[in-house]
């Protein structure tokens, strides 16, 4: 026993230069164990990991690493985690619950490759081609700062987006969803199909594949919106909408719609058309505000954005926002 720690604490003192004499990221500070700097401080992702202080832990196969579930990872199949799930696991999501939840995720991850993604893809997704074989580091130019964020993940079948999971989450990600019935030709299918058979067409999660077009509004999910520029930069003249029924706390510049009257719609865009370029509406949630613009893209011909998976209470938060 005495030579094995003799053996390792070459390799702790190794750690510990490393992590005192370089800056490390904020990542580091929630990350999950066994990732992100264990990758590139030690010989083996479960030998050492920054813990939420900071420090290194003496590196010793186990520990920490071990009760977490991480250091199973590598030996973790799909279906272990469709049938038990465990620690390592992402959150496994069938066809109708992807479906149901689709819209309602803060970021849609397609991993497939580029002439796969060129085939066809989802608008309002973030393409890593080569994910689920590479870690997570390599793609911070794309989901950098996004680790607190609600993801779904899929691929042409399921099994790439299972494996980027991991990767994502060895790297700190914690809120990660992997779609596992098929990949996006089966999911894209189904979205379309659960939209054309309802009465509302087009359905939140159509106009979130199919991007804007003349019977979808734009997505504008609260989680893209963090100061009041991501609002102006949308265009020259906008006009928020509150479509809210009943509610107080308005905002002071908002215009209010509170009809679904054509008529009334009509007579409502008609006063817009003089002076605005852009319509953002909004409400408490996302449905109202994606009904409303529905409503009043049948009779306007600029852009229009509705604010998904939020509303007042969150743009009130925005620095300037009555400003618009």
């Amino acid at each position: 026993m005495l030579t094995s720690l003799l053996f390792l604490l070459p390799l702790l003192l190794s750690c510990q230069t490393t992590m005192e004499t370089e800056n490390i990221p904020a990542i580091c500070a929630n990350m999950s164990p066994c990732g992100a700097d264990c990758y590139t401080t030690c010989d083996n992702q479960c030998h050492c990991d920054v813990t939420s202080n900071r420090e290194i832990p003496f590196p010793m196969y186990g520990g920490e690493c071990q009760s977490t579930g991480f250091c199973e990872s590598e030996f973790l199949h799909l279906e272990d985690c469709i049938e038990e799930g465990g620690p390592s696991c992402p959150t496994m999501l069938g066809t109708n619950e992807a479906v149901e939840r689709f819209s309602t995720f803060d970021v849609r991850i397609d991993v497939r490759t580029q002439e796969e993604w060129d085939e066809g893809h989802a608008n309002m997704s973030i393409h890593t081609p080569g994910l689920a074989n590479n870690p997570a580091v390599d793609y911070m130019d794309k989901i950098g700062g996004l680790e607190d964020k609600r993801i779904l993940v899929y691929c042409r079948s399921g099994g790439r987006a299972f494996a980027a999971s991991q990767h994502l989450l060895k790297w700190g990600f914690k809120d990660i969803h992997s779609f596992y019935h098929g990949g996006f030709p089966n999911l894209n299918q189904a979205i379309r199909e659960h939209s054309e058979d309802s009465t509302d067409h087009p359905t939140r999660a159509y106009c979130y594949v199919t991007g804007p077009s003349d019977i979808c509004p734009t997505p504008l999910p609260i989680s893209d919106i963090s100061s009041v520029d991501d609002i102006t930069k949308l265009g020259r003249n906008i006009v928020l909408v509150d479509v809210r029924s009943k509610a107080s706390g308005r905002l002071s510049n908002a215009e209010i719609l509170l009809t679904d009257k054509e008529r009334r719609v009509k007579k409502f865009v008609k006063k817009l058309n003089k002076d605005r370029d852009v319509i953002v509406t909004f409400c408490n949630g996302g449905m109202g505000a994606f009904n409303g613009a529905k409503r009043i893209m049948e009779h306007w011909d600029g852009a229009i954005y509705f604010v998904d998976n939020g509303g007042i209470k969150d743009l009130k938060k925005l620095s300037g926002i009555e400003e618009i």
